[in-house]
């Protein structure tokens, strides 16, 4: 075959198939290309739908000898040009058939589906399609987006929106719950979310001790939530309730420094309802200690499992200005981008790709970098006019299309999307760390009055507005992270009239 009508004719097969063939398809047309004609150089194309049958001579170009047009002209139904005309007329002479520009194939689409059809119903469609169980929207198109976040979770505090959500997730996953177990799980859910409205609305006219006090309890009331909206998670209230008889499974001991409120020590133990709340998201609890130490010698800052309060709001990205002023502590969070320099222009799905991690307290090094858990290599330094530390690495996501599909980000509207550096070895979900800080503070509120009193008017006085901002971040970020968890699914948070509103 002539090397320049095979590659015309290959060009032409590639434009049938977008042209023709998939306008086609879409309204469940069969179409085959019946044969691929040198001479001539056009396509036979077949259309089948409901034992209706149509033939199509697709042309190269219009100036095509006669003697083709009349040899289509006995053979198919339509003729279609790929292009434009160019004086059809000196050409397309002597016959019946319609020649037209493949732009107006819309025309037969609507004209052949008349005839295909079955008088008001199109056919072939012999059996209904299977379809998605509805579930509840998880986009929020707001001015105040926080609003319509506790609007959505709120109407769960109703046992039978809180039953159909108990369904809905189990049926995501594909697990099938006893009848039982749906209305135990609802009655739990419906009670904890009421418990966690209640918590968080009280805060909002609180002074700041009891709105520590009132965020922390929310905070468990709303993980409560977590575990019994799952299909995988507890399946009664009595279960949660069980998880803390052994206490918080969080502990604090005074500071081994002499500020008494940064070193305030945190630690975590393998028994209570932190531990209970952890291991259901799925974290390695296995090296939790068993006991808290007794005195201040028992105690090592190095230990994964052991930190300090001010290590903790370290880890609060939306903290970054205040730290800055208030502590010589470092920043723990990094900047994760896709480093287009390194990864070249065109994007495609390797199955590996270079970031450039940012470091902005400029204290870590390729070492730190190489200990976090995840799958990096090729870590090196590089030098920039930009400001901060700033390092390249190549992350490993052979079973993912996307890099960020394997990072756990933490997503804020105050500040730049960030990877936590974790706590207790492995944790950096953002309303976890939270927790532990409210929990910490209400052991300062309730139990530690003479630290509280020197945070409130005394010499750490500073720190109250440490305290105060990281509460007002958290009652904007921990409902929208709670709401995600209930429905199993992120949350698309867009501002009205902005661009990716719907209009």
């Amino acid at each position: 075959m002539d090397t320049g009508k095979q590659q015309r004719l290959n060009i032409l097969t590639k434009d049938a198939k977008s042209k023709i063939i998939n306008p086609f398809e879409k309204h469940n047309w069969q179409c085959v290309i019946t044969n691929a004609v040198e001479d001539g150089e056009y396509l036979l194309i077949q259309l089948d739908k409901n034992n209706i049958t149509y033939k199509i001579g697709f042309l190269y170009s219009s100036t095509t000898d006669n003697r083709v047009y009349k040899r289509l002209d006995s053979e198919v139904d339509l003729i279609i040009i790929n292009g434009s005309f160019y004086h059809i007329e000196s050409f397309a002479y002597g016959i019946s058939t319609k020649v037209v520009e493949s732009k107006n194939i819309q025309d037969y689409i609507l004209e052949w589906n008349k005839s295909a059809s079955n008088g008001k119903i199109s056919s072939p469609n012999p059996q209904r399609p299977k379809t998605l169980f509805k579930e509840f929207n998880n986009r929020i198109q707001s001015e105040n987006p926080i609003n319509q976040i506790w609007s959505r979770i709120r109407q769960f505090k109703t046992k039978g929106l809180a039953e159909k959500l108990v369904i809905q997730r189990s049926q995501q996953l594909g697990i099938t719950l006893s009848q039982d177990d749906i209305i135990s799980k609802a009655s739990g859910l419906a009670f904890c979310i009421q418990n966690g409205c209640d918590y968080f609305e009280n805060a909002i006219n609180q002074k700041t001790n009891q709105r520590i006090i009132s965020l922390y309890y929310g905070a468990i009331a709303f993980a409560s939530a977590e575990m019994l909206v799952s299909p995988n998670g507890a399946k009664s209230l009595q279960e949660v309730e069980d998880m803390t008889k052994f206490g918080h499974g969080l502990y604090t001991f005074d500071s081994l420094t002499e500020n008494a409120f940064e070193g305030f020590v945190v630690g975590v133990l393998s028994n209570g309802f932190f531990k209970k709340w952890i291991e259901f998201l799925e974290y390695d609890v296995s090296e939790f200690p068993t006991k808290k130490p007794r005195k201040a010698q028992e105690i090592d800052l190095t230990n994964p499992y052991v930190t300090n309060l001010i290590d903790l709001f370290s880890r609060i990205p939306e903290l970054e200005d205040l730290l800055g002023m208030l502590t010589e502590n470092q920043e723990n969070w990094l900047l994760f981008n896709y480093d287009m320099e390194a990864n070249g222009l065109r994007y495609e799905n390797r199955g590996a790709t270079y970031l450039k991690i940012t470091d902005k307290s400029c204290s870590k090094t390729v070492e730190d970098i190489a200990k976090l858990d995840l799958p990096l290599e090729q870590i090196e330094y590089i030098e920039t006019d930009e400001p901060y530390l700033h390092f390249r690495a190549l992350l490993n996501h052979p079973d993912h299309k996307y890099w960020h599909e394997i990072i756990k980000l933490h997503n804020s509207p105050f500040t730049a999307t960030s990877y936590i550096l974790p706590i207790f070895s492995s944790i950096n979900d953002y309303r976890c760390i939270a927790t532990v800080i409210l929990y910490s503070l209400s052991i300062l509120v309730r139990y530690r009055p003479s630290i509280w009193r020197s945070v409130v008017t005394g010499q750490y006085e500073n720190y109250l507005a440490l305290t105060e901002e990281f509460l007002f971040v958290y009652e904007r970020l921990a409902p929208e992270q709670f709401l995600e968890s209930l429905l199993g699914t992120k949350l698309h948070v867009v501002q009205s009239g902005s661009m990716l509103a719907v209009h």
